[in-house]
């Protein structure tokens, strides 16, 4: 018989029973906690718009790509919330003293309704208050337009940029703002709000617990925003869109990629606005501001060829090249020039989609009718990169190079736009 005071427990024998039942009643509510949990629909049963999955050890009802935003726990009907919210808590690293408690299911559509009229016997849960709020905001979703992409997502969720820059991220950008506001950890275990970065470059997630990472897969404008498993980002979702043979880009056989390596990383005390702050103090800020205000402005409505011109394009590659070297000699300068990459991915992302996506495209017409336009932004542009290398700028001299810019007609070749704008004729 176990000695309970050389064991360093000192406890009198008239406890023990109590003790015992409590042991018991804890072990039996467990043991009912995961069956409720875990067990009350068959994995394999069919959901039209859902399918069934796990966070951790908890059993979720997920929509499809598409299919609604509510995520869902089945419970009993007589059984209380208080043991999934937490289990929830515990998952997503909520603080203990949150009052999060998942909400009862109201249907806001077809899918939804079909689900509830299909488990009358149990309650359905909505579980999405205990994710982060970026996550709230996305989840499911899918945008109207190409470009913005995981390193985007995974930085706009953990605070690594502004929310509401929802716009490309080139792999530039990524790794600048990772080394400035992140340091690197185990991503063997892995805690919510790291990014996890797969194969070194090729894809980005925010890990949210339960072995669940949050994600928008490529930069097309086909993908949601999901939550897939950490180890199955480059497989297809459920109801997911799978790109046809003609498609490029690096997902056109989901799964194909293989996982060879996953770093961690965790975001720093480092405040962003510290880096915005030192960002704005640039010369070259007031040049690649606008062009990016200008594209996140534009691109979602469609209309970034007919404002910004097919000029912008390729006046964002010659300003690449040009300032380089320049930019490049302190942090916030290497920050910023690698904003100004993905600007410039991001207005080749929006007129290609826009004008150059079909195979009939007619590439020399298109140039032509979209190369220039007089108005308040190429106005603007032009007089803040004319201030840039300290030159002022007079009417007189602005409608000068609108001229000879709009004049060049998409034959852009052989030419250097950033020349004509110094020059001022």
């Amino acid at each position: 018989m176990m000695n309970l005071k050389m064991t360093g427990f000192n406890i009198k024998r008239k406890y023990l029973p109590g003790l015992i039942l409590l042991v018991g009643m804890l072990f039996v509510a467990g043991s009912l906690l995961a069956r409720g949990l875990t067990h009350t629909i068959a994995p394999e049963t069919k959901l039209r718009g859902f399918f069934v999955t796990s966070f951790g050890e908890l059993q979720v009802i997920m929509p499809e790509a598409g299919k609604g935003r509510q995520i869902m726990v089945a419970i009993e009907k007589d059984a209380g919330a208080e043991a999934v919210a937490s289990c929830l808590r515990d998952l997503f690293g909520c603080k203990k003293n949150a009052r999060l408690k998942p909400e009862p299911v109201v249907a806001q559509n077809k899918y939804e309704e079909d689900l509830i009229a299909m488990f009358p016997e149990l309650q359905l849960l909505a579980i999405n208050a205990f994710l982060p709020p970026a996550v709230q905001e996305r989840f499911n979703r899918k945008l109207d337009f190409g470009g913005p992409n995981c390193f985007n997502t995974a930085l706009a969720a953990t605070d690594g940029i502004d929310r509401q820059e929802t716009r490309h991220v080139s792999l530039n950008e990524f790794k600048a703002r990772m080394g400035l506001l992140y340091h690197e950890v185990s991503s063997e275990n892995p805690v919510p709000g790291d990014v996890l970065l797969y194969n070194s470059s090729d894809h980005a997630a925010v890990y949210l617990g339960g072995d669940r990472v949050f994600h928008k897969k490529d930069l097309h404008k086909e993908y949601y925003f999901r939550m897939p498993n950490r180890l199955e980002v480059f497989h297809a979702d459920p109801g997911e869109w799978v790109p046809g043979p003609n498609y490029c880009g690096p997902y056109s056989k989901p799964g194909d990629t293989k996982i060879s390596r996953i770093q961690g990383f965790r975001r720093g005390a480092t405040p962003l606005q510290a880096w915005n702050d030192a960002v704005m103090t640039r010369p070259e800020y007031p040049v690649i501001s606008l062009m990016k205000t200008t594209a996140m402005k534009t691109a979602p409505a469609w209309s970034l060829g007919k404002v910004m011109g097919y000029w912008s394009e390729i006046l964002s590659e010659e300003l690449a090249t040009k300032l380089g070297e320049s930019m490049k000699t302190d942090a916030a300068g290497r920050l910023l020039y690698t904003e100004l990459e993905s600007v410039r991915d991001q207005i080749f992302i929006s007129i290609e989609d826009n004008y150059f996506s079909s195979p009939y495209a007619n590439g020399d017409k298109i140039a032509k009718e979209i190369w220039f336009f007089d108005n308040e932004y190429a106005r603007s542009l032009i007089t803040a990169l004319r201030r840039l290398y300290g030159l002022e700028t007079d009417e007189e001299t602005l409608n000068r190079v609108c001229l000879t810019l709009k004049a060049i007609n998409g034959d852009y070749r052989g030419k250097s736009l950033l020349a004509i704008i110094k020059a001022g004729n």
